[in-house]
């Protein structure tokens, strides 16, 4: 569980814990979709909730206990600096806030920023980082684990709040997602210029405005050629393209099944 795994058992494993995650979430969408108790319905979404909570104490338990290869450092872990980890939280917040409550809450618009910006930048950069994981200081069994639940977790997450409780991605929230991406970007340049390099020699690289994922992934490598920060302005038609094509897909199915009704 603590030793250190070669690369080739990383994706091994990864793929594993991926597919047993993937039929996770399906029986998760039948369930939510068929559940009419709601006491039962909040009482698995506090599960979930819990559940969320210990795969993140676990994960920085190993980085700090656990793994005696690595080095933790001000520069690489804190909480919500990265896209993904934005996406896990307020899929949180936005399920926490529905336990116990009416669907009329759904109309709030604070609510529903939080699951349109969680459903785009989970349904994009938590896929990313399933298909092309980043294994870049993950050495043992339990940081594979934790690195592939913190996003498919995402993806559970944001299939339960759209089958449990009717969330449905609004065409205000991707552009108010777009803005709230391009608001972060210049504080998280200042914020890892400030952080500068830890004792490994890692540059701070929150929310990846300094460095792309050394992965080989299809939409990076369109942009990759492009130093920091000029690739932050060629990515931009890549989240343009991307969101409105989730928004397109969200709508599409939500129509087809209305006609299967």
């Amino acid at each position: 569980m603590f030793n250190e795994l070669s690369l080739e058992n990383k994706y091994f494993y990864h793929n594993l814990i991926s597919f047993f995650m993937f039929l996770v979430c399906i029986y998760a969408g039948i369930k939510g979709y068929l559940l009419r108790d709601s006491k039962i319905k909040d009482k698995i979404t506090l599960f979930f909730i819990s559940f969320c909570l210990f795969q993140e104490i676990m994960d920085y338990a190993n980085r700090f206990f656990l793994d005696p290869i690595y080095t933790i450092s001000i520069q690489r872990d804190l909480p919500f600096f990265q896209f993904c980890q934005i996406s896990f939280y307020f899929s949180l917040i936005c399920m926490f806030l529905m336990i116990g409550k009416k669907n009329s809450l759904k109309k709030n618009g604070y609510v529903q920023f939080l699951f349109d910006c969680s459903f785009l930048l989970g349904f994009s950069g938590a896929f990313q980082g399933i298909f092309t994981p980043d294994f870049f200081n993950i050495n043992n069994m339990l940081g594979v684990i934790c690195i592939e639940l913190q996003h498919s977790l995402i993806i559970l997450n944001l299939v339960w709040l759209i089958f449990a409780y009717g969330f449905t991605l609004k065409f205000k929230g991707v552009f108010l997602t777009y803005l709230f991406i391009n608001i972060i970007a210049p504080f998280a340049l200042l914020l890892n210029k400030f952080l500068g390099i830890n004792s490994n020699g890692d540059k701070a690289n929150y929310f990846y405005v300094n460095e792309l994922p050394k992965v080989d992934n299809f939409f990076l490598n369109l942009v990759s050629e492009y130093p920091s920060p000029d690739y932050i302005f060629y990515i931009q038609p890549i989240f343009i393209v991307y969101f409105i094509s989730l928004y397109v897909i969200f709508q599409f199915s939500g129509k087809m099944k209305s006609i299967l009704k």
